[in-house]
This record gives structure tokens, sequence and C-alpha cells, in this order.
């Protein structure tokens, strides 16, 4: 596996000198400081260049380079910061996952883009692990991977493997580690540089994350900031089973299979709410950049239904990554009752008085009133919408960004919309085989290592 990221690693070289774009090309990542994990190899090849490049050339030079030098294995354009590139390559010991980086050549702390710190990194944590303690890396990251929260990418939000590393410099073993977040609290911070010595209150005054872990090359950031707080308390809930009942389960990912027909109709039946399904096919976008917008149009919608009076349970974002799409919504009823109770203004303000009144007085869609109840004015007023889907159906094909959809999810609601409830999920369910893995984990409900 070294051999073939090192021929990569020359191949970049060979084609930068070629374009001739001055580049030292060095491999960095969990290859280069020997703490990755059989079965999840990422080599990651970066070119680091002049800081003269803006980064437009970063994508319109360095990005050519690397899919040359790729060839003829297929290549994936991917974006951070900026843009970068992945490909699949064989190797002797099976396939490798390689990504080949742009970055700026820069002193430490004059970072122009995220990624300039990564070679910093590397030689950081090759100079601060020990052999030993390279295992003990290995064991937090299959850890974190069994339960559902390694990879701070958008989707998973959760602990980087620099992150793990850091912390096994901090801890010095895994079980030190899992024995100290069991009990960890939110004004907690790791510092191993003690960048924050005797300024320990600052320290909450910059960072407003929940999990705090200073970079050891750059005592600006925080190395936890892509941990969404349910994957930090997943992890900690986690680390007290498994000090309670210590377990080999805990370092593997579970095997999920797909729900059937059958399971899920019966499923439906004992739970008695409803489940509201969007689904969309076709958003061909860089994959941070899908979730990130699953994810904002997710809390949209559930928002929205939540503003008009729906109880919404929970809900979820699904994606194949390829074609297919899912928004999921669990709601306490798909209808309200035709009517509904809307407050006014207290009967001491005068002009908002004499205002509600000549808005709902005699109106066709009051029912009743408007009264006073206690100091206030009261108006029954009639329901336009009683479902959720004749709800949505207006505003998604129509001004989805009104309601805080995201902008490709709202072009393809406006191309294609297709709601489905409760049994009509079955067509899914029949088509994609990890659609229907999602929805045994969703209707689940458990963390796997609850299991």
């Amino acid at each position: 596996m070294e051999g073939k990221a090192e021929e990569i690693r020359q191949a970049v070289e060979r084609e930068c000198e070629r374009a001739r774009v001055p580049a030292e090309v060095r491999l960095d990542g969990s290859v280069a400081k020997d703490t990755w994990i059989r079965g999840y190899v990422d080599a990651d090849i970066f070119m680091r260049v002049s800081p003269q490049l803006t980064k437009e050339q970063l994508r319109e030079i360095c990005l050519p380079i690397a899919k040359r030098a790729l060839k003829p294995h297929q290549v994936i354009e991917r974006f951070a910061e900026h843009p970068y590139v992945e490909s699949i390559v064989g190797s002797p010991a099976g396939s490798l996952k390689v990504n080949v980086v742009p970055c700026y050549q820069v002193q430490k702390g004059e970072w122009l883009s995220a990624t300039d710190r990564t070679p910093f990194h590397t030689d950081y944590i090759r100079s601060h692990l020990s052999n030993e303690q390279r295992d003990e890396v290995r064991l937090l990251k299959a850890f974190l991977r069994g339960i559902g929260s390694y990879g701070a990418d958008i989707k998973t939000g959760g602990f980087s493997g620099m992150l793990c590393e850091t912390l096994i410099v901090a801890y010095g073993e895994f079980p030190d580690a899992v024995q100290d977040f069991r009990q960890w609290r939110e004004d907690r911070f790791i510092d191993i540089e003690n960048y924050y010595s005797e300024r320990e209150s600052e320290v909450g005054r910059i960072f407003r994350e929940p999990l705090v872990v200073i970079d050891p090359v750059d005592k600006g950031r925080n190395l936890g900031s892509a941990v969404r707080p349910e994957q930090l308390w997943n992890f900690v809930s986690a680390s007290r089973r498994f000090i309670e009942h210590p377990s080999p389960s805990f370092f593997s990912e579970r095997i999920v299979e797909p729900l059937r027909v059958a399971e899920y109709r019966s499923i439906v039946r004992r739970r008695g709410s409803v489940l509201l399904c969007l689904p969309v096919w076709g958003i061909d976008v860089v994959v941070d950049i899908l979730w990130s917008q699953l994810y904002r149009t997710q809390r949209a919608v559930a928002h929205f239904l939540e503003n008009d009076d729906f109880t919404v349970i929970r809900s979820a974002a699904w994606s194949d990554e390829r074609d297919l799409s899912v928004l999921l919504f669990e709601l306490g009823s798909d209808r309200l009752p035709a009517s509904r109770r809307h407050m006014g203004p207290p009967v001491s303000k005068v002009n908002e008085s004499l205002a509600f009144l000549a808005k709902h007085e005699g109106q066709g869609s009051t029912l009743a009133g408007p009264w006073i109840e206690n100091d206030r004015w009261v108006v029954e007023k009639q329901r336009m919408k009683i479902s959720a889907s004749d709800l949505l159906k207006p505003v998604l094909t129509s001004d989805g960004a009104r309601i805080g959809v995201a902008s490709l999810l709202q072009r393809a609601f406006k191309k294609r919309l297709v709601i489905l409830q409760d049994a009509q999920l079955t067509r899914l369910i029949s088509r994609s085989p990890e659609f229907a893995k999602f929805l045994r984990t969703y209707l689940s409900g458990r963390p796997v290592w609850l299991d």
C-alpha cells in the first residue's frame, strides 16, 4: 500500500515538473502517520504550491495535473474549502482511495486555506506518537467507526483522524481516553501545547462548540469544531457502556439487513404515527454540498410544518450519494382540525386591538369570535390546509426559498415533487436496498452500540 502511494506521489511530482509548476509533493494523512485502519485506507497526496496562485488557479492549474497523474483511473472532483480530486486505484493489497489535494506552501501560522495545516499536522503527529500509540489511535478510530461517530464530513459530523490522533497524544492510551470522556462536561477543553495556560477563561469566549480540542499547530483553531453535539454525546454515552460492558463488537461496524416490506407494514401499524417522505432524484453535486443542502432543507421543512401546528416527532435525511436522496418526517398526524385558535393582542393596546378587529370581524374565514379571554382578543379561524401534503405542495413547487429550502432542492421540487406517505414508502423499500437499510435503522431509533 505504501509502495502504491509513493508511486502516485511520484507521478504527481512528474506532472508538476512537466507543467512547470513548482510544488512540494508529499504523502500526508493517516498513511504517512501510520495510523490507518485496514479496509479504510486513504492515501492523501498534497501538492504544496506557491502562495502567489489564487484559489481559482488551484482549480484551473493543479486539478488537471492531478487528473493526468491518476490516469487511467477514474477521477472524481471533490470539494472541501477548495477543490481536490479522488480516485480508487489498485494495489497488491487491494483497492486504495487516493486524494490529491492542492494547498499553499506557507510558514506555520500563515495559513491561506484550511488544508495548509495538514503537512504540519503530519509532522507533529509523527514526532509525538510512539509506535505503540499508533495502535492506540487505531483502537480509538475503530471504536468511533463502530458507534457511527468517525468522520468530520458534513454527513457524519463526527471525529476526524487528526482529532483522534491528538486525543491519543493527550491521553496516551485508548482506555484512558474513554475513561475520561465518560465524564465529559462542556466546560472542559484539551490543550496539549498549553497555548491557554493561565488563560483558561478565554477558551469559552473564543470557542463555542461543545467539544474543544485546541489544534496543536494552530492555537486559534478547534479540532472539535466539526463534531455535532449528538456525535459528542454519542461517544460519551458509548464510552460509559463500553466501560460497564466491554465487548469487541464496539470496534466493528454493524451489518444492517434491508428492511422487508412486510416488516415495514407491521411496524407502521404499531407506531400509529405518520411517515412523510420527500424523495428527489438526480442531484449531481459534490457529496459535502449535497449533505449540506439536505440537512438545511430537512430543518426548514420541519420548522415550516411545526409552525403550522403539525407535530414533527423526528426527521432525517438520507442519500445513496449517486441518484436517490430522501427527506423523512415522522408526524403525530398528517391532518389537523379544520379550525385553529389564533391569539390576538392585549385589549389594553388600543391601536393593535382595532387593527385585529378590523382584520377578523365578519370575515368568511372567521368561524367564531373575536372574543376576550383574560386580557387578550382571541379568534377561531378556518384552516386553509388541513393535510401536511396539501400544505407542502404549493410551497415546495413555487417558492421553497421562502421557507429556507436549499437551492438544489428547490430546483428538484419544482421539476418533480413526489410526496410519499406510510404505505407508499414501500415503493422505495422495494427499489433501493440501501434506503431499506437506512429505514430499518431510523425506525429502530437506537444507537447501534445499544444493540
